[in-house]
């Protein structure tokens, strides 16, 4: 009987984070043109060879996964819609894997409330259900980070084999190398990850280093053909690491972003300024309420994070996580030294997974000592999804797809993508 119940919430949740998407931004560029890869690839039948756009210096990042992702589905179901049933397939079955892997860390926690908040939190849901590229990394990132975590010893919950942890690991790299260019970020984790498994298992250390090249080559198949016939007016996307000197005055600014993918962050989601954002309160005025709620409680939810810093202690494998968490943060602010984009939260959106694990363990320790606060954080979930609803609400007749659904119906129909809009490859001559 409960395993019952929780497949009806977890089928509840999936509809409700399907339906959400089906409202979410599409007529904004970057959604746009991310869509536009995959209808491109559908209409024409030509190899995508580059994916997405780097607007800042008119380059496009090498590969063709992010037009298949985008893509695919048209070829099973011809509908505008269809880019987001199977974003929403793939994003779901990646958000779950992550929770029930963090239940297993933090078994004192409910699984069906980590179900419902994960689900409902603003940054899994906003950015794992609209079609943009940073939705897409995440679904890689997530296996990525269950994989690191298993190749170290001391944190390992014997999920995974060595060998296959470095397999995911290495196939996740070059996906997310073809869909963001934070993949970089990557790097150092893998090469902590042999470090640390090589300290404690010498000999063992072959095999797993072997199938992480293997994984790199795996996840490099849809890479390949553009490597050997690149577009010779192509730019290089090395044309994004500048010297950033003004990024030491976001030193605390982006670990409050870092932090706040686990949290309520509201803010985010409403718009980009303070006119925005009251603009879509005014439309939906009823939301007002749920909007300060969650967001007073957002800024609780990064008290709590710091302060577990401080206060959990021992917990071997958190020591190990929370250590992580601190060199990402350093590693995060050093990186943005040599990008020509600032540390806006989306460029890093997935490192997602290292701070929702790291809440996790911030409610077990609080709830352990403050058990009835749960009904507070139940009541959190009830509040975020009526935020969402107005949001989605606003967005439909704002932003979504159904602003103009027949002109997407025509270019798939006609198979003449430019019926939706051009590429911004077709206006600089270049890429795909």
């Amino acid at each position: 009987m409960i395993k019952n119940k929780v497949t009806y919430l977890l089928i509840a949740i999936f509809a409700f984070r399907l339906v959400f998407g089906f409202t979410s931004e599409f007529w904004f560029p970057d959604e746009l043109q991310i869509y536009l890869l995959g209808l491109k690839w559908y209409t024409t039948g030509i190899w995508p060879t580059y994916g997405p756009d780097v607007v800042y210096t008119q380059t496009q990042i090498p590969g063709a996964l992010q037009s298949i992702l985008v893509g695919a589905s048209f070829f099973v179901l011809p509908i505008p819609e269809s880019p987001f049933i199977l974003l929403n397939v793939l994003s779901f079955i990646s958000i779950l894997g992550l929770i029930n892997y963090g239940h297993k860390l933090t078994p004192n926690l409910p699984k069906p409330w980590l179900y419902l908040l994960v689900f409902t939190l603003p940054w899994t849901l906003n950015y794992t259900t609209r079609i943009c590229n940073p939705s897409y990394a995440l679904l890689f990132s997530i296996p990525f980070f269950i994989a690191f975590l298993e190749l170290i010893p001391q944190f390992s919950k014997q999920v995974l084999k060595p060998w296959l942890a470095s397999l995911i690991m290495g196939i996740a790299t070059t996906f997310i190398m073809q869909l963001h260019l934070s993949y970089v970020l990557l790097i150092p984790f893998a090469g902590f990850a042999f470090v640390i498994h090589f300290i404690n298992n010498k000999r063992g250390i072959v095999l797993p280093f072997s199938t992480y090249l293997i994984g790199l080559l795996i996840g490099s198949a849809t890479l390949i053909p553009t490597l050997l016939h690149p577009d010779v007016m192509a730019k290089s996307v090395a044309s994004n690491v500048v010297v950033n000197w003004k990024n030491f005055e976001n030193f605390i600014t982006i670990l409050m972003r870092f932090l706040s993918f686990a949290s309520y962050e509201i803010p985010y989601m409403l718009g980009g300024g303070t006119a925005e954002r009251l603009v879509v309160l005014k439309d939906q005025l009823w939301m007002t309420p749920f909007a300060i709620i969650l967001l007073l409680t957002g800024f609780a939810q990064i008290a709590l994070f710091v302060f577990s810093f401080f206060l959990i202690k021992n917990k071997p494998r958190f020591s190990w996580l929370k250590w992580i968490v601190f060199f990402t943060w350093l590693m995060l602010f050093a990186s943005f030294f040599f990008s020509v984009k600032g540390p806006s939260s989306h460029t890093f959106y997935m490192l997602l997974p290292l701070p929702v694990l790291y809440s996790f363990y911030a409610y077990q320790y609080f709830l352990e000592r403050y058990p009835k606060w749960l009904i507070y954080f139940k009541v959190m979930i009830v509040c975020s999804v009526f935020f969402h609803i107005g949001l989605a609400m606003y967005s439909t007749h704002t932003r979504s797809l159904y602003l103009d659904r027949n002109k997407v119906v025509k270019a798939i129909e006609q198979k003449d993508y430019k019926i939706l809009g051009n590429r911004r490859a077709d206006d600089w001559g270049y890429g795909y």
